[in-house]
């Protein structure tokens, strides 16, 4: 069955990816999210939380039971109990929390200079300006 999956990720132009991980409070653009993500040919585990806290628990489950961590997070800066910042604070000092192959984007409606900048101080791979279109997520997916 995995094979299947990764050809049919080949054949839409996404290469292989078992999970992606969308940190967001919002519920509308997390559901935005993983439409956008089905419509891009990725079929495979979707995993959402609502706040850094809830999607560092969910990281360290995984972890925890040797499951693979996910090759992408999308991740808002703003959010209750834990924001962007503080989750990408926590990750790096978490030894236990691998996320070497992980490609982390922050996603946010800030078009402030100092957020860029601050995100940039930690090991992600882009910064991204909400609303997320179709086009960027499969540009970045491929």
């Amino acid at each position: 069955m995995e094979d299947q999956s990764a050809a049919k990720a080949n054949s839409a132009g996404i290469p292989p990816i078992d999970t992606i991980l969308v940190v967001d409070d919002d519920e509308s653009y997390r559901f935005l999210v993983k439409r956008f993500l089905l419509r891009s040919g990725f079929d495979q585990q979707i995993i959402t939380a609502h706040n850094g806290w809830e999607a560092l628990q969910k990281l360290q489950t995984m972890a925890a039971h040797g499951d693979k961590l996910p090759e992408f997070i999308f991740l808002d800066i703003n959010m209750p109990v834990m924001d962007g910042f503080e989750f990408l604070e926590a990750v790096t000092q978490l030894s236990q929390l691998n996320l070497s192959q992980t490609k982390i984007y922050m996603c946010s409606s800030s078009r402030l200079a100092k957020d860029k900048e601050q995100a940039y101080l930690y090991p992600i791979a882009g910064f991204l300006t909400k609303p997320l279109t179709l086009e960027v997520l499969k540009s970045i997916l491929v």
